[in-house]
């Protein structure tokens, strides 16, 4: 087999990109099956797929794509009909060829039977009768093929058939033991069909501290549950109908976001540059500095030459790590049509800016809260067909995801045109949660709504689905947002949808930053929260209702002093008659914050902070001047 590092590398980073142009011919495919162009793309890709991985000696992997390009190739020769039962198969069997590449890329043994997935797709080319299979995933346990036929005829038999999922205490010392007692009484209850782990398993021990079994029987679900609770040191019983659909996991979609590994440069040797030119971004700002202290016109010749090649090199830097947002963005057509087929909904996707490129490490941040908007969309957005047709809307329901720059960020709007918020009834839940007062609610807007969404634990629903119901989701896309200097916005029309804008650096590595002074300390604002800095007269500041504000061109903004903010002393200004202030855009409303002095823009390295200071309010981050002294970059969404 070859070995060289390199090849497998080259393997996996081309295969993750055709895998992904598969996926989204094979929604196009699926929405008109007349699409050729979207057959031939799948055939050539399979076929591109089936000789990379015959070079690399990955038989399975080979096999597999062998097996899809003849499906394909029976399709361009119209030999057999594209139908949503074959597009299934074809969706598994993509799903599978993912999830061999990503055990292969970790060097772990592959848990895919392969097998199953070729007989499937040679009874599709073949044209032979295909016997329907249900299709049951158990954790850590592969796919268990059924025949319908027996479980149909135990249902006629008066059975009932269940899922059964049994969770022991945690500190159950003889695992092992408990769950043989377990499936001998669930045996005295009803015939066990399958138990995942596989019975060997539990008896070694080998597994967590649960695991599922499906059985058939005569007696109620709830005397099910109260027997198997009898056993000692048995914590939980969960007793469900089963009705043919994945138990516990849903079948994992492979063509979920995953970190990007390559871009035929390996990202690690990037990062490396990055790091390099970051350093001589510090040391070029100290040089400069230095230079100034010398009437030398040969020397600030030769350091501006210096400064300018420096500037070009950190430019092209970025562009290296730069990607168009298409590389996640394009994930998402397949996300769209798995999540809308599980809950009975139509959808469709619409993406536009997908060109615009970002950094890598933006791009990684930012796949986890667009995959949580995405689902929340679909669960809580989008209504059902026939909902939808009972209000008058259009079918399928749309889903936008709209892709800006602007300032030097990146603007990311996903909206649809589902049934939007009801603010008043989120506003309820939050009174009754105690994550509002009822007097702070009086002049409510988006932003506090918002505030409530994003507050950890909160749902508005009742019941817990696959997709949601948690309360885990919007608070996880803030929490990301705030780490790395973005924002969450919010706009919604109760009966005609919701829009959900990201604001997002362009990139993570050097940003843009204005310097202040505050005290005898030097802070650093990130210029895309800039929306200018003024120079203001002391008799202008006003006070309304204990606040400190300012009028800046009819608009009242309040204003904080950053000294007793962050609880240092203040110099005594210079200019004892104006007020230096940095106007910034808060998460309501532009804010101003007063600082001692503005010193100017500069190009700074953002530094990782040690985990107790991550935790500081107001501090994002660090940088290194010039001279060698540290500054802090404010977080000024949070500061106060």
């Amino acid at each position: 087999m070859i070995t060289n590092r390199n090849y497998r590398e080259l393997f996996f980073g081309e295969s993750q990109e055709y895998l992904k142009e598969v996926n989204s011919a094979l929604v196009n495919l699926e929405k008109n099956s007349k699409n050729y162009e979207a057959i031939n793309t799948v055939f050539r890709l399979m076929h591109t797929l089936k000789g990379m991985a015959a070079t690399m000696e990955y038989n399975e992997l080979a096999d597999l794509a062998h097996h899809l390009e003849d499906v394909f190739d029976a399709f361009r020769s119209k030999q057999i009909k594209i139908s949503s039962k074959v597009m299934d198969i074809i969706f598994e069997s993509i799903d599978a060829f993912a999830l061999i590449v990503n055990d292969l890329r970790e060097e772990k043994p592959i848990s895919v039977q392969v097998d199953k997935y070729l007989d499937k797709l040679s009874k599709v080319y073949s044209r032979e009768k295909e016997t329907e299979i249900v299709e049951v995933e158990f954790p850590k346990s592969g796919i268990v093929e059924f025949d319908p036929g027996r479980i149909n005829e135990l249902k006629k038999q008066g059975k009932k058939v269940l899922h059964i999922k049994v969770v022991l205490v945690a500190n159950c010392l003889l695992k092992g033991a408990r769950a043989f007692l377990v499936l001998k009484r669930a045996e005295a209850l009803g015939e066990v069909i399958k138990v995942s782990p596989a019975e060997e398993l539990l008896k070694e021990d080998k597994f967590d501290i649960s695991f599922e079994l499906l059985m058939a029987t005569e007696k109620n679900p709830e005397d099910i549950k109260k027997g198997l609770l009898k056993i000692l040191e048995v914590e939980e019983v969960e007793v469900s109908p089963f009705e043919n659909v994945l138990l516990e996991e849903e079948k994992k979609q492979f063509i979920s976001l995953r970190k990007i590994q390559s871009m035929r440069i390996p990202v690690e040797r990037l990062d490396k540059i990055m790091n390099i030119m970051g350093e001589l971004s510090i040391v070029k700002s100290r040089l400069v500095q230095i230079v100034k202290n010398y009437d030398s016109v040969l020397l600030k010749d030769t350091t501006s030459f210096v400064e300018r090649l420096i500037s070009t090199l950190q430019d092209e830097t970025l562009k290296m790590r730069l990607l168009p947002i298409s590389y996640i963005l394009d994930n998402f057509f397949r996300t769209v049509r798995d999540l809308t087929r599980k809950q009975n909904k139509e959808a469709e996707l619409e993406i536009t800016g997908s060109e615009i490129e970002v950094d890598r490490v933006v791009l990684d941040e930012i796949a986890d809260p667009l995959l949580h908007l995405i689902r929340n969309a679909i669960d809580h957005g989008i209504e059902t067909v026939e909902e939808r047709k009972h209000l008058g809307k259009k079918v399928p329901a749309k889903i936008f995801i709209k892709v800006l720059r602007e300032k030097g960020q990146i603007i990311i709007e996903i909206s649809d045109d589902g049934r939007g918020i009801d603010f008043a009834k989120i506003i309820q839940s939050g009174i009754e949660r105690r994550f509002v007062t009822r007097e702070e609610t009086l002049e409510f807007k988006a932003r506090q709504v918002l505030d409530i969404l994003t507050t950890p634990g909160f749902s508005t629903r009742k019941k817990v689905t696959k997709v949601s119901g948690r309360g885990v989701g919007l608070d996880v896309v803030k929490d990301k947002l705030d780490a790395f200097g973005g924002r969450l916005d919010l706009e919604s029309k109760l009966g005609e949808g919701t829009k959900f804008i990201l604001s997002l650096p362009l990139t993570l590595a050097i940003i843009k930053a204005m310097l202040v002074l505050v005290g005898e300390y030097t802070y650093a604002i990130p210029l895309m929260n800039i929306r200018e800095t003024v120079k203001i007269n002391n008799q202008d500041v006003k006070h309304i209702k204990n606040i400190e504000v300012i009028r800046i061109r009819d608009e009242i903004i309040p204003i904080f002093r950053l000294a007793k903010e962050l609880n240092i002393d203040a110099q005594n200004s210079e200019d004892k008659e104006k007020t230096s202030i940095v106007i910034v855009e808060g998460r309501v409303k532009s804010v101003g914050l007063v600082v001692d002095k503005v010193i100017g823009e500069q190009d700074i390295v953002v530094k990782p902070l040690a985990a107790f200071v991550k935790k500081t309010k107001g501090i994002a981050g660090a940088t290194i001047l010039g001279d060698g002294r540290v500054a802090l970059i404010l977080d000024v969404l949070n500061i106060k």
